[in-house]
């Protein structure tokens, strides 16, 4: 009967051990995924603070009427086997006819040919009433990339016409990249 007894004490300090060292672990698991949680959220509204203060740069007080995407910095990425789009913003003092014309410009800078570059244009022309307060970004063209296509970069000069009076001409810098293996089977 004694050894009974030992067993029985020894298997209740074993499972009390076990459950302790269980409920430490699991308390641990839920401050690591609730730290992990909370870095998730504030990173996100950290992108969306640092893409507001993007788009305020962009139409800031001194960024005029009309901003497009590929304008400044480094060239835009389009990915082959795929629509990409060409962006502007227009921010319009009164109501008024916009119109876009995009052509690709031709000359050092652009090193894919200019027969396969036309071939891939959908549409390269924009034409819309905008009114004050219509700030949404706007598809001036579609270029549809196929899945052969040398990497290389593109530049578009944009023709901007303002109720059919050329108010401004923007060059847009774009490049022809692809993508890699974890990326293409994510995105």
């Amino acid at each position: 009967m004694k050894r009974n007894k030992k067993a029985a004490i020894e298997l209740s300090m074993t499972t009390i051990v076990v459950v302790v060292l269980s409920l430490t672990l699991l308390i641990m698991g839920f401050i690591l995924v609730r730290s992990i949680m909370c870095g998730v959220i504030n990173l996100t509204n950290d992108i969306g603070d640092k893409a507001k203060s993007q788009i305020d740069e962009l139409f800031g007080s001194t960024g005029g009427e009309i901003q497009c995407i590929g304008e400044s910095g480094s060239p835009v990425a389009m990915f082959p086997d795929e629509t990409n789009i060409v962006w502007c913003g227009v921010r319009a003092p009164e109501k008024s006819e916009y119109k876009f014309n995009v052509k690709p410009k031709y000359d050092v800078k652009n090193s894919i040919p200019e027969t396969q570059l036309k071939n891939w244009f959908e549409s390269m022309n924009f034409k819309r009433d905008i009114s004050p307060g219509d700030e949404a970004v706007k598809q001036i063209a579609r270029l549809i990339i196929p899945e052969n296509a040398p990497s290389g970069d593109i530049v578009l000069d944009i023709d901007i016409y303002k109720d059919n009076e050329l108010i401004s001409t923007k060059t847009v810098n774009y490049k022809v990249s692809r993508k890699g293996f974890i990326q293409s089977a994510i995105c």
